[in-house]
């Protein structure tokens, strides 16, 4: 009897050794720019995608249903998640950076998802679209300060000097390296920066509007300088191959590592490379769906064949919804939303809910969906959790950890603070619970809708809840107000 108990002692202290020196999990958050909730099978049968990596995803791991983007639009998005912060608490108020000529909107001293993860021993790179300013040089001295708002693509920056070091940008921010289409696949400059070098040489002008290859769409293209020989066609395919590499050489080193993928897909303009040509019923915005879906395979299979899915966390999401016409100005009976209201850029549902999937073997349990509510500038204290290192003071003010719902809890939404939402146009809506509050341009209170019961916004309740419309309106105020 007495061996038997130190046996079973012996085998509780090695238990307890062995979870105690766990490896923490590699990271992986994939970002698709402007794929709707509709958009993915998995979310909606009907869909005219094929999806079947998200699938995928969503059959080995978890279908979150109350996934959000802090602001309805790009940039704003980017800067929550890389911050933990709302991009309104800076100078940008509305809309997104026109150019990546703009001054870095994330100060070098801010604290970073990449940051907090490269303290904790991970190797950290950002790949893909970076959208949130950089310093390039100007010839004669300082930076270039490119176009303040030109939603027609016009006024290039002509004067820019490509061959000095690229400043403010991810490796001033926690990455490691980083391979970026500076600003999106439409926006000035059209190129590719290597950690903080220009790639190839940028000496054609690049006209508003113009394809890369004729036939195919240049629409919302801005204007600005291009690298010779430029494809939009092939910037998928290389960002993965950047990625899949990045993922080698991680796995060679030994090392927890952290990638953040954003990709180009599905926004305008929609070029989806030949051999994605004609997989949906949705037109080329649909092709490209079908392309990032493609990326997301690829990044799998790389996981899997360099041994490392087992301990790897990948997140699957979208910056904002979606934009519900293809480029050829037909939806095609395909609904990119689903059956949410509003698109891209507005507070209704189908501007900021979005897929959010999760695999992570052995910790998020299989095929199951998740109700909790979670806002992707929830995700720099989730992965401060997840890797045990403490945020500073002040760091991540509306980063609020969902680790439990990453294992498949249902995290009560009372429970956590609300969250404000944030439209194109700079408009505020507050979510608590299931109650949300749509506020006009002057912060008055203008529709309040019961998402339990009524997802699709059709009846507005501000009337009939005096009380509730009273206390939101002093959170929303209260969470304006703090010092951040």
């Amino acid at each position: 009897m007495k061996h038997s108990l130190l046996r079973f002692a012996l085998l509780g202290f090695a238990a307890l050794f062995a979870a105690a020196a766990e490896p923490p999990p590699n990271i992986i958050v994939m970002l698709a720019d402007d794929m709707g909730y509709g958009d993915p099978r998995c979310y909606n049968p009907a869909s005219k995608i094929p999806t079947p990596n998200m699938d995928r995803i969503a059959a080995e791991g978890l279908r979150f249903t109350d996934a959000h983007t802090p602001a309805a639009v790009c940039t704003p998005t980017r800067y929550g998640f890389v911050t933990g912060r709302y991009a309104w608490r800076t100078r940008l108020k509305t809309m997104v950076l026109w150019s990546e000529y703009e001054d870095p909107l994330i100060e070098p001293s801010r604290e970073t998802v990449a940051r907090v993860l490269q303290r904790s021993g991970y190797r950290t790179a950002a790949v893909g679209k970076w959208h949130l300013g950089l310093n390039f040089a100007k010839p004669g001295g300082g930076f270039v300060r490119g176009k303040i708002n030109h939603l027609n693509g016009a006024g290039g920056t002509r004067e820019v000097e490509f061959t000095s070091p690229v400043q403010g940008g991810p490796l001033a921010l926690g990455f490691d390296t980083s391979f970026l289409l500076p600003g999106g696949i439409n926006l000035e400059p059209h190129f590719w920066l290597a950690d903080d070098r220009v790639v190839g040489k940028p000496a054609v002008w690049r006209a508003a509007g113009a394809p890369t290859r004729p036939g195919t769409s240049g629409l919302e293209v801005h204007e600005g300088w291009m690298a010779e020989g430029w494809s939009d066609e092939a910037v998928g395919p290389t960002l993965t191959e950047k990625a899949e590499a990045f993922l080698s050489a991680s796995a060679a080193a030994k090392k927890p590592f952290f990638l953040y993928f954003a990709s180009q897909a599905p926004h305008r303009n929609c070029t989806p490379p030949d051999f994605v040509r004609g997989k949906s019923q949705a037109g080329v915005r649909g092709d490209m769906v079908y392309e990032f879906d493609w990326a997301v395979g690829r990044v799998l299979a790389k996981l899997d064949e360099l041994g490392l899915a087992q301990n790897t966390l990948v997140i699957v999401t979208s910056d904002n919804g979606a934009v519900p016409k293809s480029d050829e100005g037909d939806d095609f009976g395909h609904k990119a939303n689903g059956d949410l209201r509003g698109a891209k850029g507005g507070l209704f549902e189908g501007g900021h809910r979005v897929p959010f999937l999760v695999r992570w073997p052995g910790q998020a349990p299989a095929g199951q969906t998740n109700a909790s509510l979670v806002v992707l500038t929830d995700l720099l204290a989730t992965f401060a959790d997840l890797a045990g290192a403490k945020l500073p003071p002040g760091a991540g003010p509306d980063s609020f950890s969902v680790r439990p719902a990453l294992r498949g809890a249902a995290m009560d939404a009372t429970a956590r603070p609300a969250v404000v939402l944030h439209s194109g146009g700079g408009l505020f809506a507050i979510r608590q619970g299931p109650w949300k509050l749509i506020f006009d341009a002057k912060l008055k209170p203008a529709q309040l809708f019961h998402l339990g019961r009524d997802p699709q916004e059709a009846t507005n309740e501000l009337a009939g809840e005096p009380q509730r419309v009273t206390e939101m309106q002093a959170e929303l105020a209260r969470i304006r107000a703090a010092p951040f």
